[in-house]
């Protein structure tokens, strides 16, 4: 017996979907180790104002940064609320700070939009694509190209 949905479920792909700055962005599944609320922060001295400090996590030291300025966005305000999504690109590992963590979504590769024109002409090169309905747009970071950003670079 044929399995019809095959196909299809070789063009889904699932997303951590987070909000920053009241824009929601998707971030791969196996790009993303876990999420936790705001940890204790250690400021460090000298960095630029997109690394917010570092923190400790179960005996690992990993940096916390706002992508808010990468994206072409004002700066985070810390708040209590606020959430970590921890990612991994070729064995660098960092915390982002989100307002909230929705949820995982599966999605249709189908149904992402080119970011091409659709966004700010600065996040072009790390959004992959977008996805749309009648309601809400998430942005889907390409995670490869936030880690080797300028910005970012010399961290990770």
């Amino acid at each position: 017996m044929a399995k019809v949905n095959d196909k299809d479920s070789q063009l889904d792909e699932r997303i951590s979907v987070v909000e920053i700055g009241g824009k929601l962005f998707g971030i791969e599944v196996l790009k993303s180790r876990e999420v936790f609320p705001l940890p204790q922060i250690t400021k460090v001295p000298n960095t630029k104002i997109i690394i917010i400090g570092v923190f400790n996590l179960r005996g690992e030291i990993y940096p916390l940064v706002d992508i808010s300025p990468i994206l072409d966005m004002k700066p985070k305000t810390i708040q209590q609320t606020d959430m970590v999504i921890l990612i991994e690109e070729k064995g660098t590992v960092m915390g982002v700070i989100c307002d909230r963590i929705h949820d995982v979504q599966m999605i249709n590769i189908r149904v992402i939009k080119p970011a091409h024109g659709s966004v700010p002409k600065i996040m072009e090169d790390l959004v992959s694509g977008i996805i749309k309905d009648k309601t809400t747009e998430i942005y889907l970071l390409n995670i490869e190209r936030l880690f080797s950003s300028f910005e970012l670079s010399s961290y990770a």
